[in-house]
């Protein structure tokens, strides 16, 4: 194993990111967007187009005042289409049907790629003074957008063991791609899980099956971030009343997106504020459509509601898309640092 690359002081906005994790209660709500794919806020915070390299993606951050940026991601899953639309762009469009056939024929991703790719880039993070994060598929949101929603729910009845198998070979593979991470010499500081698994009014199967199928093989995949020092993280959209419970019995330290269709801000931070860092949990329709003054203002409000305590980043429920105007998100980093300051004295 290589020696672990030096890490000179951290930036501040990753200070308080790792502070806020960890469950201090710092004065300064960091912010941190999980997903933002918008060319004309990065243009605008550097002030010329972003290229694809790492130096551009570090500067951003931490221009905008984030306090991590991306080692390296990966997602394994079999069964997913896409389809071609009208505008020439590819979408997701269903699942597949699944047998044993398919979990054999399933491969992982090239892990000396991936190995390569987050040690480049890892050590480009770290010495820039920000954290370094992975991402990776959750073995749940792999199986249904593999298989397709409908077909997963049955599955849960008429297929079980297949389906059960299916989440532990992603996570098996997850395993290794984390010790191919790790035998860089270069641990990362956080991961973080796309585990969409929830609806609007409730998960997607029954919480007794959610916790049958995901808990044991990702439960071992958490073990191996604990005894690597590496914080566990966990994303889904929907309502998360059954979700967080079973989370936080595998140590994870934080979740991101409180969605606000879904959830009530100050009800989910009584309850779960004081066990794991909620992140969110700003709606991005209102984002994308609303008006910056009114933004603003729910912005300052949602880090009011969520900062008692600490234990919160201020974020969007999910992605920040190109169709966010720039004044709006703009908006949205005013009325979050007015929140801040007035809550800092």
């Amino acid at each position: 194993m290589h020696a672990v690359t030096s890490c000179p002081d951290l930036l501040p906005q990753a200070r308080n990111l790792q502070a806020t994790l960890a469950g201090e209660d710092t004065g300064q709500v960091p912010r941190q967007e999980f997903f933002l794919s918008n060319p004309t806020i990065a243009a605008h915070v550097l002030g010329r187009t972003q290229s694809s390299a790492v130096t551009d993606e570090i500067e951003f951050v931490q221009r905008i005042g984030w306090g991590m940026a991306r080692g390296t991601s990966w997602g394994v899953r079999v069964g997913a289409r896409n389809e071609v639309a009208s505008d020439g762009t590819s979408h997701y469009a269903g699942g597949s049907e699944l047998g044993w056939d398919d979990l054999d024929a399933m491969t992982g991703p090239d892990l000396d790629a991936l190995a390569a790719t987050h040690a480049e880039r890892a050590s480009a993070i770290r010495a820039s003074g920000l954290l370094v994060h992975i991402f990776m598929l959750h073995c749940f949101h792999s199986a249904a957008t593999g298989v397709g929603m409908e077909r997963l729910c049955m599955m849960v009845y008429d297929q079980p063991d297949l389906l059960q198998e299916y989440m532990r070979r992603v996570e098996a593979f997850n395993r290794k791609a984390l010790q191919a991470i790790l035998s860089t010499g270069i641990v990362p500081d956080i991961a973080i899980f796309d585990a969409d698994c929830a609806f609007k009014t409730s998960t997607m199967v029954s919480p007794e099956h959610y916790r049958d199928l995901i808990f044991e093989p990702t439960n071992a995949t958490a073990q191996v971030l604990h005894d690597a020092g590496i914080t566990m993280l966990m994303h889904t959209d929907g309502r998360i009343s059954d979700v967080y419970p079973i989370w936080l019995e595998m140590g994870v330290a934080g979740a991101h997106g409180v969605e606000a269709q879904a959830n009530d801000l100050a009800d989910v931070k009584q309850r779960f504020g004081d066990r794991m860092t909620l992140f969110g949990n700003f709606d991005p329709v209102i984002l994308a459509t609303g008006e910056p003054r009114q933004i603003r203002t729910l912005a300052r409000e949602m880090v009011e509601i969520g900062r008692p305590g600490g234990r919160y980043v201020a974020a969007v429920n999910t992605i920040v898309g190109d169709h966010v105007p720039l004044a709006n998100y703009l908006a949205f980093i005013e009325g979050v640092e007015e929140a801040a300051s007035w809550h800092g004295g």
